[in-house]
């Protein structure tokens, strides 16, 4: 029989809070987030340029501040943005060879500086990103991003102490014209009021946003630009129970509706239901609730069922 010997090892606690950075996915609702706004990301550099890129996502990551500072290294166009209604700022950082695609409008050519002649140019394809960004939030949280102000001095960017943590991801962008990287970086007593929410979410949400959401109004006007027709059914016309035929001053009672309902149909398919009324002296309908088929009652019919002979088939 062999002996075992056990050696006595002290174990510590690790504390993730002391950790410099934590990742691993662990923010999967924001790391959706991530991903849609960097396939609108996209869209809006084509639309501007017309190049096309690959914009590629990280997973949010959380680090101490010090360690997201540290990373900048050189000076570069940084923004300083809020996101109503949550409290706090936070930081959206170029790549300056980035700024330098947007300074020369797309094409190459020479290096040029962030000036104020210049800096609205850069200045109208961030402000339509973080337009990206808000749209990418649909069904997650409703949000609107502000710019408060841009600087290339890298100490202006010093919104947190050095130990505080903060959530920080990059979408990574790739083509013919350039390869360079975007970061944003939330302090995390920023988000912390719907971290729970967000962390607890059952069902994470789709990479693609509905767009009647994302764009407000857009449901409307697809609906003025539809050609439908809506009429509003008060019942049917029992011609038979006309109580003086068909002459002047003759009632022609209605059926099928209970007492003022009506039937909205939009294009002949019934919708909803309503509630007849009036209105500043109009005659109005109430949208009360959706339209629900009501089952046919079976009609009584007198004397016994008889078969019938089906003739046969001609054949020559």
């Amino acid at each position: 029989m062999q002996s075992r010997i056990w050696c006595g090892v002290a174990v510590e606690k690790y504390l993730f809070g002391e950790a410099e950075r934590i990742r691993y996915g662990r923010f999967p609702v924001l790391d959706t987030v991530l991903y849609r706004w960097a396939r609108k990301i996209e869209e809006t550099l084509f639309e501007h340029f017309q190049i096309e890129m690959y914009a590629g996502s990280s997973v949010v990551e959380e680090m101490k501040f010090s360690a997201f500072y540290g990373s900048l290294m050189s000076p570069r166009p940084i923004y300083l943005f809020e996101l109503e209604p949550l409290q706090g700022q936070g930081l959206f950082v170029l790549d300056n060879r980035f700024a330098q695609l947007c300074l020369n409008e797309g094409g190459s050519g020479e290096l040029q500086q962030l000036g104020p002649e210049n800096q609205q140019r850069l200045q109208k394809v961030v402000q339509q990103m973080m337009a990206d960004l808000d749209e990418s939030w649909a069904s997650v949280l409703d949000v609107q991003t502000h710019l408060r102000k841009v600087t290339t001095y890298l100490f202006r960017a010093r919104i947190l102490n050095a130990f505080e943590p903060c959530l920080v991801a990059q979408i990574h962008l790739s083509g013919s014209e350039v390869s360079a990287r975007l970061t944003w970086c939330f302090p995390r007593v920023m988000l912390e009021p719907v971290l729970e929410t967000l962390g607890t979410q059952p069902v994470i949400p789709s990479l693609y946003a509905n767009p009647a959401h994302a764009e407000p109004g857009r449901a409307e006007r697809f609906m003025q630009e539809m050609n439908y027709d809506l009429r509003i059914n008060l019942g049917a016309l029992d011609i038979s129970r006309a109580t003086a035929g068909l002459n002047v001053g003759s009632i022609l009672p209605l059926s099928g509706g209970a007492g003022n309902e009506a039937v909205i149909k939009v294009n002949g398919t019934p919708l909803l239901v309503g509630n007849v009324g009036q209105i500043q002296g109009r005659y109005a309908v109430q949208v009360t609730g959706a339209y629900t088929e009501k089952p046919e009652l079976p009609r009584k019919l007198e004397g016994a069922f008889q078969s019938i002979e089906w003739p046969r088939a001609i054949t020559e």
